[in-house]
């Protein structure tokens, strides 16, 4: 047996307070930027309200449902503020977890609001958890995923665990059991993708995490090696094995790599969009003028985000050919209205995404090889590749403040999405938390 479950819960309770550097704390901070504008925005959709009514008005406590006057038990708000963060498919996304931030922030948030936490400690406890679930991840992935997991669900789970366990002081053996608490109720499955039940899984894992944190302290019992042993996480859900050699990477140095989404879809098809919108500038062309658009994007793309034709907003944003199109007319492609109802039955959208064929022939990445050709025969090609970090923050701030200006701005008005981004740029000096999920 090995003691990699032990080694976990050892460098996530150093998270307390270990030195974290700049841009450590410049990309979290960024991180809650954008998953509060994304929140704000999706709260209105049909997953968040039938989850607030279903859940809220039988739930007792003090963490608050964001853009609501609502306060629930901690991981119910968790539930509710994690699923609807991931309504709209445009929140933060890293090959090692899928979407992080919307299974683990919420959680901090829930529990640092209940327990009186300052700025700080909801900080260090939502990177603490954001660099757990990246571990497990390196354990399991790409097997995991590939299998039909849905990583954000199963990973965050473990993420929001050691987040609400760094927030309730877990000694290193609590911690041990809450990661296993976290492990025994990882799921999710993409096969859901499209549904409701995709956001729905975020919000399970952030709530997941808070209950295994808070029955570790109380404690509640659990196999504390469930990384190491046989029928654990690992053996059962990837297809490799926990190797005794693997440690967690440096303090803080997954979250620094994290992809910002500029396309309100889903993440794998923001190559494809970025490569169709440059050249349908290139060769001036607009929807009708385009003959023909050939999609060459890794095969692990057809599984994800292929649905051929959608018949409603929530599947467009996992349709290659219908990205596409909306890429090819000119659509905004970063408006969330973009992906309606209307846009899925559109017909100068559906006869263009006919002309889209796509084909699962690149190696395994995130980038797509486009070739675009017009009626009158010319053609040209671009690959792209959103799956790179931006290596300048500055320029990564600035686009994430547009983006949440933008959403937070059309719910709770420019003055008070103002001041949000302003509390969040300074939020580890804030001495409460509720600043923020107040808003």
């Amino acid at each position: 047996m090995h003691d990699l479950t032990a080694r976990l819960a050892r460098h996530a309770i150093e998270y307390r307070t270990a030195a974290l550097d700049t841009s450590t704390l410049t990309v979290a901070k960024q991180c809650v930027l954008d998953w509060f504008g994304v929140t704000l925005a999706g709260m209105d959709e049909p997953v968040a309200r039938i989850l607030r009514s279903e859940i809220a008005p039988g739930s007792r406590g003090m963490s608050s449902i964001i853009g609501h006057d609502m306060r629930c038990a901690p991981a119910d708000a968790a539930l509710i503020n994690g699923a609807t963060s991931h309504a709209l498919d445009y929140d933060d996304v890293h090959p090692l977890v899928g979407h992080p931030t919307a299974a683990i922030l919420p959680a901090a948030l829930a529990l640092g609001e209940a327990e009186s936490c300052s700025g700080d400690d909801v900080l260090r406890a939502f990177v603490a958890g954001y660099e757990v679930a990246a571990f497990v991840g390196s354990l399991v992935m790409p097997s995991h995923y590939d299998r039909g997991f849905h990583s954000t669900a199963t990973l965050g789970a473990f993420g929001a665990a050691a987040a609400a366990g760094v927030l309730m002081k877990l000694n290193e053996t609590q911690m041990a059991v809450a990661l296993g608490l976290a492990g025994t109720q990882a799921a999710g499955l993409k096969s859901m993708f499209g549904t409701m039940a995709k956001p729905f899984h975020a919000g399970k894992a952030a709530s997941n995490g808070i209950i295994a944190a808070r029955l570790a302290a109380r404690g509640f019992s659990a196999n504390p090696a469930v990384l190491d042993v046989a029928q654990g996480f690992v053996t059962t859900q990837c297809d490799g094995r926990p190797e005794k050699d693997v440690r967690p990477l440096p303090l803080g140095s997954v979250v620094v790599t994290t992809r910002f989404k500029y396309h309100a879809a889903c993440y794998l098809t923001h190559s494809t969009i970025e490569a169709v919108a440059a050249l349908r500038r290139e060769l001036k062309l607009s929807g009708p003028d385009i003959a023909s658009i050939d999609v060459h994007v890794p095969i692990g793309h057809l599984s994800v985000c292929n649905i051929p034709a959608p018949r409603n907003g929530l599947e467009t944003k996992f349709s290659l050919r219908h990205t596409a199109a909306l890429a090819a007319c000119g659509t905004d492609t970063a408006s969330v209205t973009s992906y309606s109802d209307r846009y899925a039955v559109d017909p100068s959208l559906a006869e263009v995404r006919e002309r889209v064929t796509v084909y699962g022939d690149r190696p395994p990445g995130q980038d797509a090889r486009v070739i675009m050709t017009s009626r009158s025969g010319r053609s040209a090609e671009l690959t792209c590749d959103v799956g790179l970090p931006d290596s300048d923050l500055t320029r990564q701030g600035k686009r994430l403040a547009d983006k949440f200006t933008t959403l937070a701005s059309a719910v709770v008005g420019a003055d008070r999405a103002d001041k949000l981004r302003n509390n969040i740029a300074t939020l580890n000096a804030q001495h409460r938390i509720n600043l923020l999920t107040t808003v």
